[in-house]
């Protein structure tokens, strides 16, 4: 096969672009962007094709020459359904080898310029499925050839969520890339009482009707991880089975039931799993005793982050519903348009509108109920942060009544101490009194004096006077100075520390 072209060069060249309502350059960069991280070197494109005559399905799984083969074979020579399915690298088993690109879709860029070059795909298709991650619109658009046929195409995409068995062990969800980011609801959500995981992905169809040759071509898209090969395969494996059944009637409008029964029915078992899941945190919430240590903090602390992660999943869920309520209620309208009177189809695709218009109820069912669990959550963690409040309260007056306790053994102690400082002041004044006398006393008394006819004379009493008195002015005068000095220390230190 050829080297494919560049992607601005190929989207001006396709009779589908309409330079009004798009941008050649910004989906050329779209496209270079899908090709390195979605487009793989092999093609591996799973083929049904149904005869016309017999109306028994073929069934390939083409590779970059089978598949150019088939597409630049006869081409007047259509057959009735051609339906081509795109999807990832499955894993069927451990011991199959796995590429090194398995989480690209298993085409290649000149393969899938081939495909949508042949079937006329719109412009606006491959600008949406180059994001897919993004919300896109859907398109269903009906015009004529220049021999004045019919021709109509539709392409929209239906956002599923399924539930798998858990990938990982249960403990390592925190610690991995996307389980560490759990509130990102486009990012999967691990539900551990259940022990699964709630994925979600997109199918993105494109499906074309020639009336004048009565074929039709449909492409389908299923960007699923192919880990999960049993799911990826169930819409083309259901078509297969239409094809074959003779019930089936005979207009390409099945195919669009057939996929959106089977993402209902992966909705419902996914909700299902979540509703548990939500009853699980309920029942554990009720039947927690509210201590104070730390496994209820972490008990808390765990389902506060579970519980407002699945709100912001369960929110994406609505959005989700909503689109695919959107899609059904258009796909009605159109069989409107294209005067499609068969009742069975009519009966088929309300039914498909009540189913996911109770889905969608559900839903929001169970984000009141979210609600209400954080709402008892932040309840209970609200009554234990008033016990340990209470707690720290009866802590702070115990320590109060301490402290006035201190206090006031602290005042008793200084009132006896400034009863001792007043003695002790008494006694050195008394002293102070009392010490030259007894001094000089003594010192006459000594043999000295005592032996001198003259001082041993009583009328010389006036020697000890003389001396004692003008020693006793003299010692308490200094004593006063110099308590008057010190008090004037103490006022110039305490203007100090108030400045």
């Amino acid at each position: 096969m050829a080297t494919g072209a560049t992607w601005g060069r190929f989207v001006r060249a396709r009779s589908t672009y309409e330079p009004q309502v798009e941008y050649h350059k910004a989906i050329g960069e779209a496209l270079e962007g899908f090709e390195s991280s979605l487009l793989a070197q092999e093609t591996s494109v799973w083929s049904i094709r149904t005869d016309r005559n017999t109306r028994q399905p073929q069934e390939d799984r083409l590779d970059d020459n089978g598949l150019s083969a088939l597409l630049t074979g006869n081409v007047d020579d259509r057959p009735l359904y051609d339906f081509f399915f795109i999807n990832r690298f499955l894993r069927k088993n451990d011991q199959e080898t796995v590429p090194e690109d398995n989480y690209k879709l298993r085409i290649s860029k000149q393969a899938f310029q081939l495909l949508v070059s042949h079937c006329d795909v719109s412009v606006t298709f491959m600008f949406a499925l180059s994001r897919f991650y993004l919300p896109n619109g859907r398109a269903f658009r009906c015009f004529q050839d220049p021999t004045s046929h019919q021709h109509w195409r539709q392409w929209y995409f239906l956002p599923f969520r399924v539930q798998v068995p858990c990938s990982d062990k249960q403990k390592s969800h925190a610690t991995s890339r996307t389980g560490s980011n759990q509130m990102n609801p486009f990012h999967y959500l691990h539900l551990p009482n259940m022990e699964v995981d709630i994925r979600g992905s997109q199918i993105a169809i494109h499906l074309s009707h020639d009336t004048r040759k009565d074929a039709t071509t449909v492409i389908c898209f299923n960007f699923i991880d192919g880990r999960w090969a049993k799911i990826v395969e169930e819409p083309q494996n259901r078509i297969s089975e239409a094809l074959r059944d003779s019930r089936t009637p005979r207009d390409p409008m099945f195919v669009h039931f057939v996929c959106l029964t089977s993402i209902a029915r992966w909705w419902n078992h996914a909700l299902h799993s979540v509703n548990e899941q939500l009853i699980a945190y309920e029942e554990m919430l009720q039947e927690e005793k509210m201590t104070e240590d730390s496994s209820t903090n972490t008990f808390y602390n765990e389902g506060s982050k579970a519980l407002h992660a699945m709100a912001a999943h369960i929110q994406r869920y609505g959005t989700e519903l909503d689109s695919l309520e959107d899609t059904t209620a258009e796909l009605a309208k159109w069989f409107d348009v294209l005067q499609r009177p068969n009742s069975a189809f009519l009966t088929s695709i309300e039914q498909v509108r009540s189913q996911l218009k109770a889905t969608n109820a559900f839903v929001k069912e169970q984000e009141k109920k979210t609600q209400n669990i954080l709402a008892l959550l932040f309840n209970r963690m609200q009554i234990t942060n008033d016990r340990r409040m209470e707690a720290v309260l009866r802590a702070t007056q115990q320590e109060a009544a301490y402290s006035r306790q201190v206090v006031e053994r602290s005042q008793e102690l200084a009132e006896e101490m400034k009863k001792d400082s007043v003695s002790m002041k008494t006694i050195a004044i008394m002293t102070l009194f009392f010490l030259p006398a007894t001094s000089f006393a003594a010192v006459l008394a000594m043999p000295f004096f005592s032996n001198d006819e003259y001082l041993s004379n009583n009328t010389t009493v006036w020697v000890w006077v003389v001396l004692t008195v003008p020693t006793t002015a003299v010692a308490y005068a200094f004593y006063h100075f110099w308590r008057k000095h010190e008090a004037g220390k103490r006022k110039s230190l305490q203007k100090c520390d108030g400045s």
